[in-house]
């Protein structure tokens, strides 16, 4: 039969009972709800203005194909259409108008305007939920609670437009009779809203379209594992990598897992799931880290994967493992060109002494090997000088810098601005957020101290628990007058310590690396 494109208008109430009773589905091979709460606001007020949205593209076929999402779950019905593009804003608008899923929207009638729901519109009673505003029942209440005179007319006039949202129409196009394979190449060629197909977006698609069910039965599943357990970094593609990997460990190319049969892909994907949770306890054993909220790349964790799907636990070296790691992490291994530096780290992997080709790799592209205290200079948004700094005050047995207690897998590491920002003057008060200026304390911890002078609190505590920490022990540099002096002094001690362990991790394996690394005091 040949295909067509069938165009059409929607309303939003037909397009949302649509969606919460499962007859439009997201299929298999669509991206995750990626959409970030602030945008709700502004989606409702386009609509509320009757300024045009993007088109939705539907699908309809007998081809058997896997939702998405579990719920709603999907009818069994030829009638079901497949949303190929406009689940962000589908979503999002079943969301705002049931009120749930942390998506809140609020209406004022007398500014006329949206707002995420916050503690100050939940005090304020001219903020009203769009969800009740919809809701039949609760506007009638709503209504009776209205002002007399003109100003109480004038507040329902601006409900009343809030409620007619339901009635506005949204323009569709409705592909029939076209192949999987072309839905899915549609899908591919299509941006949302301006945001282009992330890379893991259209790999996730093309395996979705030669394995059906793998995506939602296997992958989605175990990123959201790894997301309630606080690995988030560690992305899909970054899964498919260590994947294809596993699937062909001496291969010399990288192989799509949509080239691979289905077999392949499921030995492989095993094997991958298993060698994720042995790299996630490797960063727990060797860094105390519970989560991922200090490394900053999941990229990083690729080769480790790699290795632990390859070798025994007798072969990996944990703390050569460790080792590289942190040295990638400072040195932004995989900040720029970041494809053409993991191909060459799998390579490595494949080696007889995998640690050393790493550290080789490491060296060679940035040009040195080994911390310097210039390396801890950044801000805060330098995540790979973070998680060094906080590698260099581990190594020095770090401690709690309000309790003392040694932090091991503690379930938040927190991060405390050793000079209080609220000491700076206003104008320069951006310039604390530096990596030097951040202490490292657990999460349960109870922090009093606030803003309190660093003269007078850090007086207080012990010298093993400053040593932990890599501040300087001299009492005149505690003051924020004297922040650019402390700060330098604390690089120093920063970059100190991370060369000694990379110089003890270096001898393990590379004897290339073993001379000066870089230290400069």
């Amino acid at each position: 039969m040949t295909h067509t494109l069938e165009i059409k208008t929607l309303k939003v109430r037909d397009i949302i009972e649509d969606y919460r009773s499962g007859r439009l589905v997201i299929p298999e091979f669509q991206r995750e709800y990626v959409w970030k709460k602030s945008r709700a606001p502004h989606l409702i007020d386009s609509i509320y203005r009757s300024f045009p949205i993007s088109a939705l593209l539907l699908w309809s076929s007998d081809s058997d194909v896997r939702s998405r999402r579990r719920d709603p779950r999907p009818v069994r019905s030829r009638s079901v259409s497949w949303l190929i593009d406009g689940q962000q804003r589908v979503i999002t608008l079943s969301r705002i108008l049931s009120g749930d899923e942390g998506i809140e929207v609020v209406f004022n009638p007398d500014e006329d305007a949206f707002r995420l729901a916050n503690a100050a519109t939940r005090k304020d009673r001219n903020w009203i939920p769009v969800s009740e505003i919809l809701d039949d029942e609760l506007y009638r209440q709503l209504r009776k609670a209205l002002p007399d005179g003109l100003r109480g007319e004038r507040r329902e006039a601006k409900l009343e437009n809030v409620r007619r949202l339901m009635q506005y129409e949204i323009p569709a196009v409705h592909m029939r009779e076209f192949s999987f394979d072309q839905a899915v190449e549609a899908f591919t060629r299509i941006n949302t809203l301006g945001v282009k197909l992330k890379t893991e977006d259209i790999a996730s698609a093309r395996i979705a379209a030669k394995h059906t069910g793998f995506i939602a039965d296997e992958v989605a599943p175990f990123v959201a594992e790894l997301k309630g357990e606080g690995f988030s970094r560690l992305n899909v593609m970054h899964l498919f990598r260590a994947c294809a990997f596993v699937a062909l460990p001496d291969g010399r190319s990288r192989t799509p897992l949509h080239e691979l049969s289905r077999s392949e892909v499921a030995n492989a994907w095993s094997a991958t799931k298993r060698a994720t949770k042995e790299a996630m306890a490797l960063v727990r054993n060797e860094f105390g880290l519970v989560n991922m909220d200090i490394l900053w790349s999941g990229a990083l964790l690729v080769p480790v994967i790699a290795l632990c799907a390859s070798r025994g636990v007798r072969d990996r070296d944990p703390r050569g493992v460790a080792g590289w790691l942190a040295m990638a992490a400072l040195l932004h291994r995989y900040s720029t060109s970041s494809e053409t530096a993991l191909d060459q780290d799998l390579r490595a992997c494949r080696s007889d002494d995998p640690i050393g080709k790493l550290l080789t790799n490491v060296r060679r592209d940035a040009g040195a090997f080994g911390a310097i205290a210039n390396d801890f200079k950044g801000a805060l948004n330098d995540k790979g000088a973070l998680f060094a700094a906080y590698i260099a005050c581990r190594h020095r047995g770090l401690r709690d810098l309000f309790s003392g207690s040694p932090i091991l897998l503690q379930a938040n590491v927190d991060r405390h601005h050793i000079l209080p920002r609220a000491q700076f003057e206003e104008s320069k008060r951006a310039n604390a957020d530096a990596v030097a200026n951040i202490a490292f304390i657990s999460g349960e911890v109870n922090r009093n101290i606030g803003a309190a002078s660093p003269d007078v609190y850090l007086k207080k505590l012990k010298r093993e628990t400053l040593e932990s920490q890599c501040i300087p022990f001299d009492p005149s540099l505690w003051d924020v007058d004297k922040a650019e002096e402390f700060w330098s002094a604390r690089r120093i001690l920063l970059g100190g310590f991370q060369w000694l362990l990379a110089r003890d991790v270096a001898g393990t394996s590379d004897t290339s690396v073993n001379g000066p690394l870089g230290f400069v005091p």
